[in-house]
Formats: structure tokens, C-alpha cells, sequence
């Protein structure tokens, strides 16, 4: 049997580079899969690849409504919500805090921050119809540290993380828990192409030759350890903040011949 046979799991952001791995990997193990994403194209080509057992949603992550009728087409095609994966996100322009506008602020926080809250506010009630279930929550290795000319992105992931500790905290009885994942510099264009109205990449300012394990990472990184959080091996880990960075968070790493 495989793990996510008879569930059903929303996953935000999932064409992109990261959510499609998490979104294949799920069906992969079994799971209904619920495509949320504003790319109506490639959201419906993936799902009309995955076949029926997959389903592609108009998903605004600011919008309450939008949620609302993304949590109404996951009951409404398969039963149940039983996972929530809130993966959808944007960076800034790199810029110093004097020079970024209070609108880029704004719509950072909007869809990082306030598209999660909104995400758990919608999925709760389902999940708790379900029975129980999970919600991992996608988060950033800037969201343990600050980051030169990312305040809005820093800002938004630290702030995602006291969301993920309080809900934990409000759900956990329903059965439900909550946890965060923390990425560092993995291979996607979220990563490896600028943000719209910049001209450097995330990318660009971290090499990973320093790295403990020196490369960048793979979607398949991240997918594999949400796999394990949304799962019933995970049955007892609520609260919890899991980073898959190659080691960067531990400073760089010396060469024997530099040491």
C-alpha cells in the first residue's frame, strides 16, 4: 500500500518548480492531488497528464474566496481534504529596506504570509471533517537569519514560522498538524532566474562550492522530507522546523588542506 492511497492533498504553487515535484511525487504515492496555482495552462496540463485522479484549481492565494472554492473542489472530486501543502511564493527585487517601496512590501507579506493564514483558515474546517490530516508549510532558510536586500521575503518566512507554531497549537487536538520546511538554495527558476524587476537572481549571490555539501539543491530534496511530514510516519511531529539547506545555516565548510 502506498502512503497517500485514498487521500487527497492540495498543494499551492504547484506548477512551479518545487510544487510540481511535490505534486507528482504525491500522486506517485498514491494521493488525489489537487493542483492550486494562478497558470491555468500549465496547471491544467499537468493534471490532464496525471489523469483522473488529478485536478487543477484556479488558486489566488490572497483571495479568502479563491480558497474557499479550492477547498469546495477538493471535497467535491475526491471526499476529503487530508493535506495541505502551502508552497506558493514570491520573492522581492533585491533592494536595500530605503529603497523598496511599501508596495513590493505589501505584496510580498501578501502572498507569503497572508496567502498561508489564509490557506490554514480554509483548509482547517476540512481537514477536521476528514478526521485529521496535515498542513506543511513551505518556508525559506531566510526565514532563520536575515538576508541583505530580501526584507520583505526575510520577513515574510520568519513571520511564517510563528504562524505554523500557533496553529499547531489550535489544531493539534483536531487531529491535525501543522510543520514547516525550510529550503535553501534549490535548482528552480524561483531560484535560478530574477524576480520580475530585477536583474540578479537569488542564485547569484550564494555559490555552493563553500556549502558542507556542495551543490545546489533539488526539488526532489525538499519533496522527499515533505512526502515523510504529511504522512502518517510523522504522526507525533507538530510544531517543527525542518531545513534542507546542504549545510549552508552552518557557515562554510574547510577544505583539509585550508583547515
Amino acid at each position: 500500500m502506498r502512503r497517500f492511497d485514498a487521500r487527497t492533498v492540495l498543494v499551492t504553487g504547484g506548477t512551479g518548480g518545487q510544487g510540481s515535484s511535490h505534486v507528482r511525487a504525491f500522486h506517485a504515492e498514491g494521493a488525489n492531488v489537487v493542483i492550486g496555482d494562478i497558470d491555468a495552462d500549465r496547471g491544467n496540463t499537468l493534471a490532464d497528464e496525471l489523469g483522473s485522479r488529478a485536478r487543477f484549481t484556479h488558486l489566488d492565494v490572497t483571495d479568502e474566496s479563491s480558497w474557499s472554492v479550492a477547498v469546495r473542489a477538493a471535497e467535491s472530486a475526491f471526499g476529503a481534504l487530508d493535506v495541505l501543502v502551502n508552497n506558493a511564493g514570491i520573492q522581492n527585487p533585491p533592494a536595500p529596506i530605503e529603497q523598496t517601496d511599501q508596495a513590493t512590501w505589501s505584496r510580498i507579506l501578501d502572498v507569503n504570509l497572508t496567502g498561508t493564514f489564509l490557506g490554514i483558515k480554509a483548509a482547517a474546517p476540512a481537514l477536521r471533517r476528514a478526521g485529521g490530516g496535515a498542513v506543511v508549510n513551505i518556508a525559506s532558510t531566510m526565514g532563520l537569519g536575515g538576508t541583505a536586500h530580501y526584507a520583505p521575503y526575510v520577513a515574510s518566512k520568519w513571520a511564517v514560522r510563528g504562524l505554523t507554531r500557533t496553529a499547531a497549537l489550535e489544531l493539534g487536538r483536531d487531529h491535525i498538524r501543522v510543520n514547516t520546511i525550510h529550503p535553501g538554495v534549490i535548482a528552480t527558476p524561483f531560484i535560478q532566474e530574477p524576480a520580475a524587476g530585477a536583474t540578479a537572481a537569488i542564485a547569484d549571490f550564494y555559490s555552493p562550492e563553500p556549502f558542507a555539501i556542495p551543490r545546489l539543491g533539488e526539488p526532489t530534496d525538499v519533496t522527499r522530507l515533505l512526502l515523510f511530514l504529511a504522512s502518517s510516519d510523522a504522526s507525533f511531529i507538530t510544531g517543527s522546523e525542518y531545513v534542507v539547506d546542504g549545510g549552508l545555516l552552518l557557515g562554510p565548510a574547510l577544505q583539509a588542506e585550508a583547515a
